[in-house]
């Protein structure tokens, strides 16, 4: 070290002596990062995913997916990931996650509040929907925090053939089901893919939060439901939050209907369950923003509910979400049950739009976005024929 020092300060003699003027900079990163502040723990770990990234699971093909590096198109640099899925029962989880930087513990816990997950975005061919898309921060203990993309983080919609950019605000993320995960300690980024797509992803990195690429816009001019508005009857394309995990299973099951084929079957236990979201949502119009043609007081949400034990409804809260990110919520109370005599333990459940408080909670009632259906403690039930209808259709 001392030998060094000597032949730096000699150089600087020589240098001065020929009249060269040394002038003192920084270095600089590709981020704009410098020794001084990477000296004080800037976050670094920024990269995600590009062409080089080998910290990737989930890219092997399934009779449900086929997810893969694609070589012959990209954003940026000579690969993208492609997937493409069609969720059925007997594939309780379709996802991929990445570890990112040799699965090195990252520590998040300065970017949360602004900073975002970027990436690009384009369909495979023509135009897409936005896909049920559910993103997971593990932590080392198994701990996952969980958001959903949104229409509003995108560019531009629909999605169609076209690269645009997404941005997912990382504080979204602290707004998960409790226990949250470990912000300092983060594993991995894992993606769960829920109903069908067939997308191109690319350049996935931790960004900063810029408005500028958040399109309020969102669907533009929301469209006009036509009534009775079916929600589920036998199919759920547009729907998350399905599967089997610990103390939660919830599937399409065809062993016992209401109406048609399938019903949503449901069970659950919440001390089971831990980290597990313990809610499903579902739209009725390819994602699309919904809004209805006169006073919300005309309508009703119905469905059908069975159960060996009839007081499982009282664990569910029903529910909606709007575009603005409002939800409403509400337990099922006794008088909205109605018996059916002629179906053993299915019982119609009628809850009128205006018991829920849309008003008071901020909700964009032109913008409806999904039906969301939120179940506590234990239980097990099936839920069939799920509809919106107007008064004249009661």
């Amino acid at each position: 070290m001392r030998k060094s020092i000597i032949y730096l300060f000699l150089l600087i003699i020589i240098f001065s002596n020929c009249g060269i003027r040394i002038n003192k900079t920084q270095l600089t990163d590709e981020w704009g990062g410098t020794y001084a502040n990477t000296a004080v723990n800037e976050f670094q770990d920024r990269e995600i995913y590009n062409d080089l990234t080998v910290d990737v699971w989930g890219m092997e093909k399934t009779d449900c997916k086929n997810f893969t590096r694609l070589d012959s198109l990209s954003f940026n640099g000579k690969s993208c990931i492609s997937i493409t899925w069609n969720k059925a029962e007997k594939c309780p989880w379709i996802g991929f996650g990445i570890g990112w930087n040799g699965y090195a513990a990252k520590d998040l816990t300065d970017v949360m509040a602004n900073g975002t997950i970027d990436f690009y975005l384009r369909a495979i061919k023509g135009k897409q929907f936005i896909p049920t898309l559910i993103f997971l921060l593990e932590d080392y203990s198994g701990i996952q925090s969980v958001t959903v993309l949104k229409a509003s983080q995108l560019s531009h919609y629909p999605i169609d053939e076209e690269w645009q950019k997404v941005s997912i605000p990382l504080n979204t993320f602290l707004k998960s089901a409790k226990p949250l995960c470990d912000f300092s300690n983060i594993k991995s980024l894992n993606v769960e893919c829920q109903g069908a797509g067939a997308f191109l992803i690319d350049k996935i990195e931790i960004g900063g939060t810029n408005s500028k690429n958040i399109n309020s816009k969102k669907f533009g001019v929301a469209i006009t439901q036509n009534f009775p508005a079916t929600i589920f009857h036998d199919e759920l394309p547009f729907a998350w939050g399905l599967g089997n995990y610990t103390g939660k299973n919830i599937l399409l099951d065809s062993t016992k209907n209401y109406a048609g084929k399938n019903s949503i079957y449901l069970k659950w236990n919440e001390q089971e369950s831990g980290k597990q979201m313990r809610k499903i949502g579902m739209n009725w119009e390819q994602w699309q923003a919904i809004s209805f043609p006169d006073s919300l007081k005309n309508y009703s949400v119905k469905f059908y509910i069975y159960s060996a034990d009839i007081n499982s409804f009282k664990n569910l809260n029903i529910g909606f979400e709007s575009y603005n990110s409002k939800i409403v919520k509400m337990p099922i109370k006794q008088e909205y049950l109605a018996s059916l005599p002629s179906n053993n333990n299915w019982q119609m459940i009628t809850i009128p739009f205006n018991d829920f408080d849309f008003l008071t909670e901020g909700f964009d009632i032109t913008r409806f976005k999904q039906l969301i259906i939120e179940f506590n403690n234990s239980g097990e039930l099936w839920l069939d024929e799920i509809t919106i209808e107007a008064k004249q259709n009661l």
